[in-house]
């Protein structure tokens, strides 16, 4: 493929819409932002897919429908409506203690002591405050996270029992999908899922190493462990969605369930009790559906999920030191850039369909990148404007261009060629991904044609005329008006014999250059190539002569006519018409190396022509071919040698002749052009 160069408006054009797409993405609009988010989601679940470590401690204890019937019925030794008392939750903290459980994690707010819920009966007979049964079998366990939220803390009751808190405030986007938590809130306490799993890698949360202008936050464990979680200026990081509520590396069971076996523990029943959840990382929260513990919206991977499902999948992320990385800005608008320029190359070197094909592929390309990375990387690369803003944009900003500039330029070559090429020929030059017409050195055959006859038949008409005014004594005015007419005749004369030589150029696929007086000049090999310009050049010459003899025989048929006419004019006053005459035309062709190209200016006017030393032998043979015959010049008859060894042969050599501007004499040969008679 030949690179083309860029002119400077195309040039202009791309990188003002490269500098277009740049600004409007510093804007962070949220609409642009919303379709990138979109692709995001697109990559979570295309995410799933494909198999990715995770971590295998991480269980769920769900609060669910079955749990509110199995409380309020007295199956579990007590009867609870929906809210339940905090011993329920004491009892849990119980059993995943007696269990073995890790850490357990509350998704649930304890905003306030309730001194209105029932007491609790101790083994011993005793009465205890449910909250302080619940805050006792917390300090009992030593492994509880409790959630807090920025205007609800729970009491320093629960606080100086449990071993931590964590935050659970969800803060969705704009379109109402939750795809990203804050590392921390204003208060300096670190989400839920980040305190699970730093308990589990012993990291050190009291001193992070906070570098936002980067855009990361470090933590520091035992061991050498570190994990690096990358934020936003604002410190929120996206969540990797891998565990869905059903996935089997999670653990899960009802509330019920663990408390049915803390009753049996109660009552000396431990036979048959599981352990399920030992060593477990335990996030305790609601999956219920209808009623006030509803806690369901979207993400990324569903439009109605449990949104409980958070707190797990970012401690997966920290355990697993797996996390969504976004590309800079910088990178962003390398990306913008570079996609951008390469597209205005492509756009600008290929044909329009081949370059929307090519950019097409490139586009497809760059997606299937963009989603192996994430996949394998968790790199979240942009889509939106890379693609809809650098690629589409560039592309459709260039090909408009270039439409608009090539259907200027065809209306330019419209208006040079239409009348001097053939329909063919005018196509194929249209459809030319480069034409020049500068001034170029190219073997062309040349041809000549004149009407002989034609001064004299104008000068017996002008006396035909004169003469007619002279005997009806006409005034000025009724002369001028006879002499218009004759001369009106006369052209229409000379233009039938031009045009039927214009047509038979025209059919051979050449190039009619100008018309001198009553001579045509044409050439072949230009504009278009044509391996074989002598040979058509030779054979629009017949054809030319054959249709002038023919058209000759039409005119001596139309003089009976004419007769007729005649009488009709010199009654009415007119001047009769002469008689149709018979003209005839003398060619001359050479072949040879001229220059061709379009002279004159826009603001004028152009002349595709061509010129030089065998420009002038044409001219020249077309002198000395006298009356109906064709003369070629010896490098005319060698071509048709090699093109038409047939044609070449009924050539009749004639004496060199010698001609003006022409030193050595010249070999000629006469072609032929009669239709042999039939036998």
């Amino acid at each position: 493929m030949k690179f083309k160069l860029f002119k400077r408006a195309p040039v202009i054009l791309a990188v003002s819409v490269l500098v277009f797409v740049c600004g409007v993405r510093l804007l962070r609009l949220d609409f642009f932002e919303r379709l990138e988010r979109m692709t995001y989601d697109l990559r979570a679940r295309a995410a799933l897919h494909f198999p990715a470590p995770a971590a295998t401690n991480l269980a769920f204890v769900s609060m669910e429908e079955s749990s509110i019937t199995a409380v309020r019925s007295g199956k579990l030794g007590y009867h609870f409506g929906l809210y339940w008392p905090r011993q329920v939750y004491g009892r849990l903290v119980e059993e995943l203690s007696a269990q073995g459980a890790k850490t357990v994690a509350f998704d649930v707010l304890f905003g306030e002591l309730r001194t209105d819920h029932p007491l609790v009966t101790m083994a011993n007979g005793n009465f205890i405050e449910s909250d302080d049964f619940f805050a006792l079998q917390m300090r009992h366990a030593g492994n509880v996270l409790l959630a807090v939220v920025p205007d609800v803390v729970p009491p320093d009751l629960f606080l100086t029992n449990a071993l931590a808190a964590g935050d659970i405030s969800t803060e969705k986007d704009s379109d109402g999908v939750l795809r990203r938590v804050r590392a921390f809130d204003d208060q300096g306490v670190w989400d839920m899922g980040i305190v699970l799993a730093a308990l589990e890698l012993n990291l050190d949360l009291a001193h992070p190493d906070l570098d936002l202008t980067h855009g990361r936050i470090t933590l520091h464990g035992t061991n050498g462990i570190e994990r690096v979680i990358p934020v936003d200026r604002d410190c929120y990081f996206y969540i990797d969605w891998r565990l869905k509520p059903n996935d089997p590396r999670l653990l899960r069971a009802p509330i019920e369930n663990l408390l049915w076996q803390d009753r049996q523990r109660l009552l000396d029943r431990t036979n048959g009790l599981s352990d399920d959840f030992r060593g477990k990382l335990v996030i305790v929260g609601s999956a219920a559906q209808g009623n006030d513990l509803t806690d369901l919206g979207a993400t990324p991977l569903e439009k109605n999920t449990l949104l409980v499902s958070k707190y797990w999948n970012v401690a997966n992320s920290v355990i697993t030191n797996q996390f969504i990385r976004c590309a800079s800005l910088p990178t962003e608008m390398a990306l913008i850039i570079f996609l951008g320029a390469l597209t205005a190359f492509l756009t600008w070197q290929m044909r329009a369909f081949a370059a929307s094909a090519a950019v097409l592929l490139l586009l497809l390309a760059y997606v299937a990148v963009a989603f192996f990375i994430f996949v394998q990387f968790r790199y979240w690369l942009p889509l939106v404007f890379p693609i809809a803003g650098a690629m589409l944009v560039e592309h459709v900003s260039l090909v408009t261009y270039r439409v608009v500039f090539e259907e200027r330029e065809q209306r330019r070559v419209k208006s040079v060629f239409s009348k001097i090429v053939s329909p063919d020929v005018m196509n194929e030059l249209l459809q030319a991904e480069k034409l020049s017409l500068g001034g170029t050195r190219r073997e062309l055959t040349v041809f000549f044609a004149d009407v002989r006859g034609f001064t004299t038949l104008m000068d017996e008409m002008q006396e035909r005329v004169a003469e007619f005014v002279r005997e009806r004594q006409l005034d000025s005015a009724a002369a001028e008006a006879c002499f218009d007419e004759s001369a009106r005749e006369t052209l229409n004369t000379v233009n039938l014999y031009l045009a039927t030589v214009a047509d038979a150029v025209k059919t051979h696929g050449g190039t009619l250059d100008k018309y001198i007086g009553d001579c045509v000049m044409a050439f072949w090999g230009a504009p278009t190539p044509n391996e074989k310009h002598a040979l058509a050049c030779v054979q629009a010459a017949i054809e030319t002569q054959r249709a002038i003899h023919e058209l000759n025989q039409r005119r001596m048929a139309e003089n009976s006519q004419r007769e007729i006419e005649n009488r009709a004019r010199l009654s009415a006053g007119l001047p009769p018409k002469p008689p149709l005459r018979a003209l005839q035309l003398g060619t001359g062709i050479n072949t040879g190396l001229v220059t061709v190209g379009l002279m004159g200016s826009d603001v004028h006017q152009y002349n595709y022509t061509v010129f030089g030393r065998e420009v002038n032998l044409a001219s020249r043979l077309e002198s000395v071919s006298g009356s109906g015959r064709i003369i070629i010049s010896d490098t005319t008859y060698n071509h048709l040698l090699r093109e038409d060894p047939a044609l070449a042969s009924t050539c009749i050599e004639m004496l060199p002749v010698t001609v003006k501007g022409i030193r050595d004499a010249v070999r000629i040969y006469e072609v032929p052009w009669q239709t042999p008679p039939a036998k």
